[in-house]
């Protein structure tokens, strides 16, 4: 195939904000250019993707040593509802973004003739990659990993490819997230760590934060009592806008979320979920740290003191937040989208 014929593509990310966001980045700009693009995501999927128009939505399942048969016919029926999509379209590449959900499509494409491209989003290839690499015809990863993988940086949405100089007033605009699901804990972490300032340091901050779990009101009182003005979210719609608007974002270090704080060239107090599987947040977390463009904390039971001390430091010295912002910022992130079509169009 010539790499100026359109391709019929089929995208398959699982349900995380890590996984779907980038696959919705990539099918945009392929149904642009012209190729015949479809994502197959799950339910939580579905909702992270709504203004995907070609979709198509498969049920998924926890996986259980308790629910073996549960997971026997969830394979049986995933396996012979992919094989009816495939016949239907008979596609040319199919691109898996990571997950247990990508395992049973990917293979079935391979059986099929299809081109096979895996992408790990992570410094640690996760564990459905690990599986699947063997059967790829194009691996690429966003972080640097031995010599068999193309390293290319996760695709991000236009909405944070705009061109928005980092600006650092007397007011501290402190976005708090905790990726698509939200983090409970920075309900209680972020708060303790404010209390730990003076009244007449709190007075220069500002909190924005996604409050996915919790009693939100309740949360707005803590703030109030602590004299910290905040706007409390359940779901932060246009997150590119409420980065550019920040100077500083306190979230986890999910690939996605390190793609657009690159993007957008903004800060972050950096605390890798504690449960992600082989630690990868951490790993990733600390690449940022490393290039000097974030602080890391665990999540540990010194994170609130942790906290409350490098808020203080970026107080006193908010040269620091101006530092960070410039070792952030990642140009090539707006090539990324591009670069991404072009190893895919090769095979």
């Amino acid at each position: 195939m010539k790499r100026n014929e359109n391709l019929r593509v089929i995208i398959c990310a699982g349900g995380s904000g890590g996984h779907i966001f980038p696959a919705c980045a990539l099918f945009k700009a392929m149904q642009k250019k012209g190729h015949d693009v479809t994502i197959i995501t799950d339910a939580r999927g579905n909702v992270f993707s709504g203004d995907i128009p070609k979709k198509i939505v498969l049920d998924t399942i926890k996986f259980s040593c308790k629910n073996f048969l549960g997971i026997v016919y969830y394979f049986i029926v995933t396996f012979f509802r992919f094989c009816k999509i495939w016949f239907a379209r008979h596609q040319d590449i199919v691109i898996g973004f990571g997950g247990a959900f990508t395992v049973i499509p990917l293979i079935v494409s391979k059986v099929f003739g299809s081109k096979i491209v895996i992408y790990e989003q992570n410094s640690i290839v996760g564990k459905a990659n690990k599986f699947l690499e063997k059967f790829a015809n194009l691996k690429l990863a966003s972080f640097k990993l031995d010599e068999s993988w193309k390293e290319v940086l996760a695709p991000v949405r236009d909405d944070f490819l705009k061109n928005i100089p980092y600006e650092c007033d007397e007011i501290i605009k402190i976005l708090v997230i905790g990726g698509s699901q939200g983090a409970a804990s920075f309900s209680n972490i972020v708060p303790k760590a404010l209390a730990k300032l003076s009244r007449q340091e709190i007075k220069n901050i500002e909190i924005t934060q996604q409050v996915a779990h919790g009693n939100i009101d309740e949360l707005k009182q803590v703030y109030e009592n602590l004299g910290v003005k905040s706007t409390l979210k359940r779901f932060v719609h246009g997150v590119a806008d409420a980065m550019f608007e920040s100077q500083l974002v306190i979230c986890r270090s999910g690939a996605s979320t390190l793609s657009e704080l690159s993007a957008t060239g903004r800060p972050a107090i950096l605390i890798p979920y504690p449960e992600a599987t082989d630690n990868h947040q951490f790993h990733n977390a600390m690449y940022y740290r490393d290039k000097k463009a974030a602080w890391v904390i665990e999540e540990s039971d010194e994170v609130v003191e942790e906290l409350g001390k490098i808020l203080r430091q970026i107080l006193q010295k908010r040269e620091l937040l101006k530092t960070a912002s410039f070792h952030m910022i990642n140009s090539s992130v707006g090539r990324a989208t591009d670069s991404f079509m072009e190893l895919i169009e090769s095979i």
